[in-house]
């Protein structure tokens, strides 16, 4: 019997188009202008729609065998080429995807605790990589050829297809209970490397949002505010990345030690937080 999520499937030219957004995540577009206000009233139909794009384009472009030998590489011999370096960050990214649409189009409003954890292995071990940690790069990447057998990983991604819509109202109060978590830290003079990461964590479930509703249902508003988010994002992942390699250099506590948010990425939150409805 088939799977209602998959019917009816969606053309190669909105999968294409919502993939390479996704890769464009986090492009920069200084000239960016939000609305005044962004509404948050899309029907359980058009959730449940976004939701189905990002599952077919997970579906159709992740090949777990192929993704295994990348996994083998990194570990045994410490490096990657250009193309298998393209390969992990497209894969990645599929994941990180659907993970982020799951948690703000279903009505639970929560991503399945298993997917996550391969999701956050993967990026770990990017992070080890990076940073030439040769030990932690060996011990994450014999954790993940373990979770990327079938019987694993059929287990892992299998709560993929429990699905549930949000009505309008649940979509509406996550969006707020997210936003709000932004608020809090930018109240503060100083914030530690963790609490940067969880805002910049809320940038991107917002990004992936966007990415579906400007391909699905597009408007001058979603694309607006699309790039004034990938914008944010961009910054502020350009900043995680120093804070990350601060961390392996043992420079910065990444839980304890506190930075002034910069001034330009304060400004571009302050000016997202207030243009959504008060809640």
């Amino acid at each position: 019997m088939p799977n209602p999520l998959d019917l009816p499937a969606f053309t190669t030219e909105q999968c294409d188009a919502l993939f390479a957004a996704v890769l464009v995540h986090d492009n920069l577009y200084p000239d960016a202008k939000l609305p005044a206000t962004i509404e948050l009233d899309y029907r359980p139909e058009q959730l449940a729609q976004c939701y189905r794009l990002c599952r077919q384009i997970w579906q159709q472009g992740v090949d777990r065998e192929a993704l295994l030998a990348i996994i083998d590489k990194i570990g045994r011999q410490q490096v990657l080429g250009p193309e298998d370096q393209r390969a992990f960050k497209e894969v990645r990214a599929k994941f990180k995807h659907l993970r982020f649409a799951y948690a703000a189009f279903d009505q639970r409003h929560r991503y399945p605790l298993t997917f996550h954890w391969l999701i956050a292995l993967m990026g770990s071990l990017q992070d080890a990589f990076k940073n030439r940690q040769v030990v932690a790069v060996r011990r994450y990447a014999r954790v993940l050829r373990l979770l990327l057998q079938p019987w694993p990983y059929a287990v892992l991604t299998r709560r993929i297809d429990q699905f549930q819509a949000s009505t309008t109202a649940s979509f509406q109060r996550y969006v707020q209970q997210q936003l709000a978590g932004i608020r809090s830290s930018l109240g503060k003079d100083a914030v530690t490397s963790k609490a940067f990461h969880e805002m910049r964590k809320v940038i991107s479930r917002q990004v992936a949002i966007y990415d579906c509703l400007k391909i699905l249902y597009p408007t001058p508003e979603h694309h607006a505010i699309s790039q004034s988010l990938s914008t944010i994002n961009g910054l502020m992942g350009s900043l995680h990345d120093e804070l990350i390699a601060r961390k392996f250099n043992k420079t910065q506590d990444y839980h304890a030690d506190k930075f002034a948010i910069p001034t330009e990425i304060r400004r571009r939150l302050l000016a997202l937080t207030e243009s959504y409805p008060p809640s």
